[in-house]
């Protein structure tokens, strides 16, 4: 392996100039990868960021740098986590693809065979499968959500329970932001014989095996100066700061009333996705939005799958599903909330013809809100994860993140 460059600032070290530098080291032959990283950072786009990549076993990549918090002092670590948004509902859908392989449940099962409140409202026949591929139509809940109650999950499921859905389910699929970790939480805790809900599933039976710095509810004991801190946006960024996301979700997201504004604004009331960035959210364990991660562990347990699956205990039926992904809904891939394609797939999203994100259509994985991603391609053997602490306000193909990615499938392509 080859080190990769550092600049004016000591990796790890307090500091007092304001230049971006990066650490790390890239595979010979990968330097391309390195240069656009570097690029990411020295443009000042990116406060901070780390990028991971494996390949059958090997760690291709192994980027970090820029700054872990505004003041720009102290520099990011390649072992930092920071607060991953929507790449949650990857980890989410590990654990669902665990409770499966173990036998907890089934994807073709009803969710209300196991949780028999679920079925009010007309949910009697939503499948497990249609619950984590978002098309449950309960994207938006009628109950408040605040920093105070958000880690209440017995009333907020017993909320989701009684919820009529947003729309027919599976006509259409649409972001589930926060009620997708939720679901999956009371459906494993429900079936697991020792009562577990997500958090502790999580940790028990997929971060701790693969000893991987990647956290659904943050534990007291971790040590909070590994926390890259998040630099967001408020919602006037989306019209100043205009990049890819959708007109009329940008729209939609001002509008009381709306879907996008009943489900990305409970809790935040239109402060921000930055607002989550605080101690009460890190230490909840909310499935969805919640989850608190470095790059290099995320893209270890993405590879625990882009090998087979086996140090999981994933069985190869769970792999032939999640390369396959779930049937598309009724209506086609249109987002009800976010007014784009997407598809959504037993916890991640597959690519399609418009975001065709991987080699293969084997992959699986999750973006989040500020441009972050991270998967895995079972049939192409690779792993990656790219994470930063300064929000972007586009929807995916992050400009930041897909110029590393571009750049190393254009080495991993070579190297063939």
């Amino acid at each position: 392996m080859q080190l990769w460059g550092r600049s004016s600032a000591q990796e790890g070290s307090q500091s007092e100039t304001t230049d971006a530098w990066t650490g790390g080291f890239v595979a010979e032959g990968f330097e391309p990868v390195a240069h656009a990283f570097q690029a990411s950072i020295l443009s000042g786009e990116a406060l901070g960021a780390a990028c991971t990549i494996m390949h059958h076993g090997e760690t291709l990549v192994d980027l970090h740098g820029g700054w872990k918090e505004p003041s720009r002092k102290l520099a990011w670590d390649g072992d930092d986590i920071t607060l991953v948004y929507s790449l949650t509902k990857g980890l989410t859908g590990m654990a669902g693809a665990v409770a499966v392989s173990r036998g907890l449940f089934t994807y073709d099962e009803p969710v209300a065979d196991i949780w028999p409140e679920f079925a009010a409202n007309g949910k009697e026949a939503i499948t497990v499968g249609e619950a984590l591929s978002e098309q449950a139509g309960l994207a938006a809940i009628d109950y408040k959500l605040t920093l105070e109650n958000i880690g209440d999950e017995a009333a907020i499921c017993d909320a989701i329970a009684r919820q009529k859905p947003n729309w027919t389910p599976g006509d259409h699929s649409g972001n589930h932001a926060y009620t997708l970790g939720w679901i999956v939480s009371e459906l494993i805790h429900r079936r697991d014989h020792m009562g577990r809900r997500l958090p502790q599933f999580f940790a028990d039976e997929i971060a701790g095996p693969l000893n991987a710095d990647v956290f659904v509810g943050l534990p007291e004991t971790f040590d909070r100066n590994r926390i890259a801190r998040i630099e967001g946006f408020g919602m006037q960024d989306l019209f100043i700061h205009h990049t890819t996301m959708p007109w009329p979700l940008t729209f939609e997201m001002c509008l009381p009333g709306t879907l996008a504004f009943r489900t990305l604004n409970n809790p935040l009331v239109m402060a921000g996705p930055g607002a989550l960035d605080c101690e009460e959210f890190w230490r909840i364990g909310q499935g969805a939005a919640g989850g608190m991660a470095s790059a290099r562990g995320l893209a270890t347990l993405y590879h625990a799958f882009a090998e087979g699956g086996q140090k999981l205990g994933i069985t190869p039926e769970v792999m032939e599903v999640l390369a396959k992904g779930h049937l598309v809904p009724r209506n086609g891939l249109k987002d009800q909330v976010l007014t784009a394609d997407m598809y959504y797939s037993y916890g991640f999203e597959k690519p399609f013809s418009e975001w065709e994100y991987a080699r293969t259509n084997s992959a699986f994985g999750s973006f989040a809100v500020g441009g972050s991603l991270a998967f895995c391609d079972p049939e192409d053997g690779v792993s990656y994860a790219w994470i930063t602490n300064k929000l972007g306000t586009g929807k995916w193909d992050d400009p930041r993140e897909k110029m590393v990615r571009d750049a190393f499938y254009t080495c991993l392509e070579n190297r063939s």
